[in-house]
């Protein structure tokens, strides 16, 4: 069996876009002619890769497992051939995807990633923020090669590294709040209150909720008066704006990077991970 680079760069478009119309224009090439090199990449391995849904194409189980081999292809040839035009010591090259939430995104993350990415311009950053909920879903598709998860997402084929904890405290403006009733979260599905009053031993406690639609919205509400939030305090100790409301214990969340297990990584892999897991605990410290 042999597997065609035509094939496998049109699996991979269609992998990120999950749209056949929008894969043939970026590939410039004919919907039909896209669906018979989809087809004839099936018919090889004997196997279904995408299957149909409302809302798109989704990776059957083989076509996540074939994603991450033929990603995995495409960045040893890219190092490959970086190494044959290049001499020792030449900076790394290729495309590196990173998904996280929002409290950590820009103040962690991106923070341990700025020295290795201008030690080496030629890695092509996609750094992207999302939802908790949404995150498994980026890795599962290929659209990320690591993510930032508040917890352990499980064992076999992902690798799970805990790298720290952020510590969460309650939050008012330092001239005091408009009103003090009033808590402000990221979205509906944001926990973070419950769980913070859940370790103060009030599980059922009834809140006012607005919502902010992420954790810089919320901070700067609370800057604002306008409520309290349970909010990172990694995010806002130096910001004269807030203070924290006495009288309640600190809650800590924990931090997971994760991502595939594989039987080989390429350089930029490699390198990234030795970044998130050498950096990133004293970030979060």
């Amino acid at each position: 069996m042999s597997l065609q680079t035509h094939q496998l760069e049109a699996f991979l478009v269609i992998s990120r876009v999950k749209n056949f119309s929008k894969a043939a224009e970026v590939l410039e090439v004919t919907q039909s002619a896209l669906s018979h090199r989809i087809s004839a990449l099936e018919e090889a391995l004997e196997a279904p890769l995408f299957i149909r849904e409302k809302k798109g194409l989704k990776l059957t189980e083989l076509g996540e497992d074939f994603l991450r081999y033929a990603k995995l292809k495409n960045s040893l040839e890219v190092e490959f051939l970086s190494k044959l035009k290049g001499t020792q010591g030449q900076q790394i090259k290729g495309v590196l995807r990173v998904g996280c939430y929002a409290s950590i995104g820009r103040s962690v993350v991106l923070k341990a990633l700025a020295p290795f990415l201008a030690q080496n311009p030629g890695v092509q950053l996609f750094f992207l923020m999302r939802e908790l909920q949404d995150l498994p879903d980026l890795l599962k598709s290929g659209e990320a090669d690591f993510i930032f998860l508040d917890y352990e997402m499980g064992r076999g084929k992902v690798c799970s590294n805990l790298l720290g904890e952020e510590e969460y405290a309650l939050f008012e403006a330092s001239k005091g709040s408009n009103d003090p009733e009033l808590y402000l979260s990221n979205d509906e599905n944001d926990l973070i209150t419950f769980k913070f009053y859940e370790k103060q031993g009030q599980k059922n406690k009834v809140f006012r909720r607005s919502y902010m639609d992420d954790i810089y919205g919320c901070i700067e509400g609370v800057a604002l008066g306008m409520g309290k939030s349970v909010l990172p305090i990694h995010l806002v100790k130096d910001d004269a704006r807030l203070k924290i409301h006495e009288g309640f214990e600190n809650f800590k969340m924990p931090v997971y990077l994760h991502y595939y297990d594989l039987p080989i990584r390429s350089e930029l892999e490699k390198q990234a991970l030795t970044v998130f897991q050498n950096l990133i605990p004293s970030l979060l410290k």
